[in-house]
């Protein structure tokens, strides 16, 4: 007891440093933004009245006090951790799986809405109509911005799939081949 332990090695991939740094620069930009306004002013297409937390709406603040988690730990890792470290891959882990769920949950939010083509617009480029009370703003929108930007925008939504799930499985396979390594050896 009290003698030299050794560190159990778990490199990940230096991708997953990349992704973190881009998405550090990218999640925080959102978080400053949204929690920087007045909700309704922030995302208004889930206030159509504007008063947002006021009508018990508040997806995006709670989206976004979960993003500044998020980078949080992604600067941990970054910047505080050795990289190489079980704990490194836990944290990588742990914050890939929270960010792939959040943005999983976001999907059936906008699907289960009153009208989905009103939060996407871009569904209107699909072919999908909005609720006769929303056309007028999903028209506006679309004639301000067109699919190709609206398709633009939505296209995070994947990479904020994609990504963590990578990370995850990536952790998940150095994390086990380790922990296998390790229990062969002792």
């Amino acid at each position: 007891m009290g003698g030299n332990r050794a560190i159990l090695l778990v490199p990940l991939p230096a991708w997953v440093a990349w992704w973190f740094m881009v998405a550090v620069v990218l999640v925080s930009i959102d978080c400053t933004y949204v929690l920087g306004m007045k909700y309704g002013e922030s995302d208004a297409q889930y206030s159509g009245d504007g008063v947002g937390m006021e009508a018990s709406n508040g997806w995006i603040i709670t989206q976004s006090l979960f993003n500044v988690a998020e980078v949080f730990l992604m600067v941990v890792y970054l910047i505080r951790l050795q990289q190489r470290t079980i704990t490194a891959a836990l944290t990588a882990l742990t914050v890939s799986v929270a960010t792939f769920w959040k943005t999983c949950l976001y999907m059936p939010i906008i699907l289960h809405s009153e009208d989905p083509v009103s939060m996407v617009p871009l569904l209107r480029c699909t072919g999908m109509s909005p609720l006769a009370k929303n056309a007028a703003h999903v028209q506006a929108m679309l004639a301000k911005e067109g699919c190709g930007m609206q398709f633009f925008k939505f296209q995070f939504n994947f990479w904020w799939i994609v990504m963590p799930f990578a990370v995850a499985a990536a952790a998940w396979s150095a994390i086990s081949h380790a922990v296998t390594k390790n229990a062969k050896t002792a």
